[in-house]
């Protein structure tokens, strides 16, 4: 069939815009695809910044090429998301009889639309599947299989046809007074596992937020629809926080990584996946609910007054060890090399022993051979890169951040552990590492998060930064691109508290060091692909 047209919803972020549009067109059906952008216009108490912000998203808007057909649709003044979803949507579904939505805030897989029109052509005639999602931030791929059905649709990239968006019923008062009398209100919290969708409704019923996605949410619901969605996702948001209209605080799914390979559509028994409802519970449960624990002592817990629950922890916890515990000087300012293995090198040759295979063909490592020699599971042309030296067999004397001084296209893998930390202009560091391997080459690299300063480094050439898994991936994609960056987080506070203080692997319990906290990570490891 002929491919849906493709709709995106922008507003004033015009770099979120640029990256969309940037994804779309990089589909392989994207060239077959009608594009249809609607842009909001500016509130009557608009700054001169946001106007600014508005008009540069206009212009990127209309630069858009790579698709079948451009169209832009410029409001006059602001009607907000919902009411721009809404209208646009009912007006593609109308002419078109489908259609494929993008917010702006969308990072997409090369493949994201042969999902989208698969699945919308194997589900067209099929009237209890409602829409097509892109991603799932709750799901385990491991046990949901390539696809799943499940009756909450997506609201950042997904799609419809006309015959189920017609059900679309735009008053949330409605929505919650036909719930209740059909007893489907306890379906929209997952059964009443939770009660998230439905405080969400009420809340739009309230007046206090604006949402379209809720009521389409309820809709489906209501009429017993289902989703079908790729249980690796073929999108992400990465639009959370300072300029996102609703999600503000924070970003969930933030570790989430695009599926590499194309999703395989096939039809499925028209019956949600309960692993996948329970899935969702139990995300929602944890991480917008407070806490998994839906006991009375649980929920008067949560009631209690900030203050006073941080006195009672205090007294709970002061029999234990206090801040003097810690008060004791590092038994190590070398990372505990003088004693042992320092514990980030437990986590280095954790990453490299997991991605042994890429370590093939000719492969360059900063300052030795060492991790080559020893990883690689077969015989490698191994390379060294120096900063500074005498060039000789096998070495390359060059600065990761001056592309004139590198090899171009010439490496098959680049193994380059805690280095970026000492180099100033990363970015460019970046750059170097995707300019010397092959197309189709891997980088493996390795970057300091929680760490103490090095000081041999920061005597000789600087010791400038520490990373966090978003600022890793947010650099490496903008060079390799979304789909080929690849993060892994490792560590815990008891690592880092054992790497401040200078204690080898040694004289750690292997068990603690190997359980992974996000909020504390050590090492970041990086697996990055150069397609072209």
């Amino acid at each position: 069939m002929q491919n849906a047209p493709v709709v995106v919803f922008a507003y004033k972020r015009p770099r979120h815009l640029e990256q969309a549009l940037r994804g779309l067109a990089a589909n392989d059906l994207a060239a077959d695809s009608p594009l249809i952008i609607f842009c909001d216009g500016p509130k009557p108490s608009a700054t001169e910044a946001e106007k600014q912000a508005i008009g540069e998203v206009r212009r990127i808007a209309h630069a858009a090429t790579g698709f079948a057909s451009l169209e832009v649709v410029e409001a006059q003044a602001n009607k907000g998301l919902a009411r721009s979803v809404i209208d646009g949507v009912t007006r593609v579904v109308k002419e078109h009889g489908r259609v494929i939505v993008v917010e702006d805030d969308a990072v997409l897989a090369p493949h994201f639309l042969r999902f989208m029109n698969d699945a919308l052509d194997l589900y067209a005639k099929d009237d209890k599947v409602f829409s097509v999602g892109g991603w799932s931030y709750y799901a385990d791929p491991a046990v949901l299989g390539a696809t799943y059905l499940i009756r909450y649709p997506d609201s950042l990239t997904w799609a419809v046809w006309e015959r189920s968006w017609r059900h679309m019923e735009q008053d949330g008062a409605v929505l919650l007074r036909q719930l209740g009398e059909e007893g489907k209100l306890a379906a929209l919290d997952a059964d009443g596992k939770v009660r998230y969708f439905s405080r969400m409704l009420k809340a739009q019923v309230a007046g206090k937020i604006d949402s379209w996605a809720i009521r389409w949410t309820a809709t489906c619901v209501l009429h017993g629809g289902l989703s079908v969605f790729p249980a690796h996702p073929v999108a992400l948001n990465r639009g959370f926080g300072t300029g996102a209209t609703h999600e503000t605080d924070g970003e969930h799914g933030r570790d989430l990584e695009i599926g590499a390979v194309p999703v395989t559509v096939e039809r499925l028994p028209l019956v949600e996946a309960p692993l996948a409802i329970g899935q969702w519970a139990a995300y929602v449960r944890y991480h917008f609910e407070g806490g998994s624990d839906p006991s009375l002592k649980g929920r008067l817990w949560r009631a209690l007054p900030n203050r006073l629950k941080q006195w009672y922890l205090r007294r709970k916890n002061a029999g234990g060890p206090g801040p003097a515990a810690l008060a004791r000087p590092p038994v190590s300012r070398v990372f505990g090399f003088d004693r042992g293995m320092p514990v980030d090198r437990h986590y280095i040759e954790r990453f490299l022993r997991m991605h042994r295979e890429l370590i093939a063909g000719q492969v360059l490592e900063v300052a030795d051979s060492t991790y080559t020699r020893r990883f690689a599971p077969g015989a490698v042309e191994p390379w060294v890169l120096l900063f500074r030296g005498e060039a000789r067999p096998g070495t390359i004397i060059g600065d990761l951040a001056d592309s004139a001084s590198l090899p171009s296209g010439t490496m098959d893998a680049f193994v380059c552990t805690q280095t970026l930390n000492f180099i100033y202009d990363m970015h460019a560091a970046v750059r170097g590492i995707h300019q010397v391997l092959k197309p189709g080459g891997t980088a493996l690299v390795t970057v300091a998060a929680l760490s103490q300063i090095s000081r041999y480094d920061a005597d000789r050439w600087g010791d400038f930064w520490r990373f966090t898994p978003d600022s890793a991936r947010r650099m490496f994609c903008d060079v390799f691109g979304a789909g080929n960056v690849h993060i892994e987080a490792y560590g815990n506070s008891y690592a880092a508290a054992c790497l401040m203080k200078g204690f080898a692997t040694e004289e750690c319990d292997a068990a603690l060091l190997d359980q992974a906290d996000p909020d504390y990570p050590v090492l970041i490891g990086i697996k990055a692909r150069r397609i072209a």
